[in-house]
């Protein structure tokens, strides 16, 4: 006669490798984490030979998740943008460090815990630029579109008259692959005289950050091969005493 569990626990068949003896690994850098929840976080990943912390990511985390990514490895991903905000690694959602927090090493323990929490960036300001509201307000009153467009300031041709044109937004998000053409439209200053479509001129696809890219585009790898290559950078420099880890706060 075959038995059937009598406990509760027996029927959920969620993945559970922290529980079960199986190994967390960063889906970032592939390193082995540590599911310890202590705040007591390092700020790099080599102290003491440590294995690095998993980040409790605001958009996707799960406690019991074999699908993770390291504390340094998001600020490495936060740092690279310039900005205070980042995106998820798994879901591609905003993020950054709680607001009002200072990231300052030299402020000690306090400040190791408040360089753990990570939120949401949520949209909540008027863009100088665009105008648009409510946005992800990044630096000097702009939004993080503005910004990335004004940092990244590409040719596009015009689906129409095919003039060339440098346009300060980053046009390439609304594109489904690198040689289609826009969904949403911007003002064509050569015949057309009129919002028109764009595609990205071939020679500055490249120039367009791999992070930022539809996931349509299949870039994800290659975003993430450049946050491992920057965090062995940074950490070669730690090596060697010439750079202490730092986070952009809003």
């Amino acid at each position: 006669k075959r038995l059937m569990a009598t406990d509760p626990s027996a029927d959920n068949t969620e993945a559970d490798n922290s529980s079960s003896g199986g190994v967390v690994t960063c889906a970032v850098c592939l390193s082995d984490l540590s599911d310890d929840d202590n705040d007591n976080d390092n700020y790099n990943d080599s102290a003491l030979g440590s294995l690095p912390r998993k980040a409790h990511l605001p958009c996707c985390f799960r406690p019991r998740a074999s699908d993770a990514v390291c504390l340094p490895c998001m600020r490495t991903i936060i740092n690279m943008t310039g900005t205070h905000i980042g995106r998820c690694p798994l879901c591609r959602s905003y993020v950054q460090f709680a607001s009002g927090s200072s990231t300052s090493p030299e402020e000690g323990a306090q400040t190791a815990q408040l360089q753990t929490r990570l939120e949401k960036a949520v949209p909540h300001g008027r863009c100088a630029m665009c105008m648009q509201t409510p946005r992800i307000i990044v630096r000097g009153g702009i939004c993080d579109a503005c910004d990335l467009g004004v940092n990244n300031r590409l040719r596009y041709a015009c689906t129409q008259c095919e003039r060339i044109q440098v346009i300060p937004h980053p046009m390439w998000r609304y594109m489904e692959t690198p040689t289609s053409a826009s969904t949403v439209t911007w003002a064509c200053h050569g015949e057309c005289q009129t919002y028109t479509t764009w595609t990205v001129w071939a020679d500055d696809v490249e120039r367009i950050p791999p992070e930022d890219t539809p996931e349509s585009w299949g870039r994800r790898e290659r975003w993430l091969a450049d946050v491992r290559a920057e965090r062995e950078r940074r950490r070669q420099e730690e090596e060697r005493g010439e750079v202490e880890w730092f986070c952009t706060i809003a």
